[in-house]
């Protein structure tokens, strides 16, 4: 009886490694989404922003790793192929993310989509309505009101690190309000407000 047969092959061939492109992918899409929203208030979500960080550094790592394996190995072409997801997807969603972060984008979109909320507020300040203790103006978490009928800054929550950044609602030109802070304009009556913590 010859049980030569049930050894493996030393020349055949292992199967192409299965790299299963939907985890990478979906990983990637959430990091993104979480640098996305890290990035939309001035000076950024301090905590949001390492979170994303430490995930994306070990994400990037991981894949290297798993695409260096898959370059050393044998079929790395058909493996390539047939993973494209796994290859393609995550550079190009941390490329795009990258763009839009540079720009400005998330910043910008979160204002434009708080716009609304944030002239109505306004307007009701100006008309001499008290502005109350808020939690969200738009979609802002708000720490903190000052100001007057003429102009007021507010604090978005967990911005910055060592420096706190807010809005500042001015139709007259750059904000004129007791306190410590600079003024950048950013949009129409609206400036950002920069405070130091240090």
């Amino acid at each position: 009886m010859d049980t030569t047969s049930d050894l493996p092959s030393a020349n055949r061939q292992r199967a192409p490694l299965d790299l299963s492109g939907r985890a990478w992918v979906t990983v990637a899409i959430l990091l993104g989404l979480g640098t996305i929203y890290a990035t939309s208030a001035p000076g950024g979500h301090f905590t949001w922003l390492m979170l994303v960080g430490v995930g994306g550094l070990l994400f990037g790592s991981c894949w290297l790793i798993v695409l260096g394996v898959v370059l050393a190995g044998s079929g790395k072409l058909v493996t390539l192929r047939r993973n494209w997801a796994f290859c393609a997807v995550p550079p190009l969603i941390v490329a795009l993310v990258g763009s839009l972060v540079y720009v400005g984008a998330p910043v910008r979109m979160r204002f434009e989509l708080s716009r609304a909320s944030l002239d109505h507020f306004a307007k009701t300040v100006s008309e001499g309505a008290p502005p109350g203790k808020r939690q969200w103006i738009g979609l802002y978490p708000v720490d903190y009101l000052d100001g007057s009928r003429s102009a007021f800054r507010l604090m978005i929550n967990d911005t910055g690190f060592l420096t706190s950044y807010g809005l500042a609602w001015s139709p007259n030109g750059e904000p004129d309000i007791d306190g410590p802070g600079s003024y950048r304009h950013f949009d129409g009556p609206w400036y950002i407000w920069e405070i130091s913590d240090w």
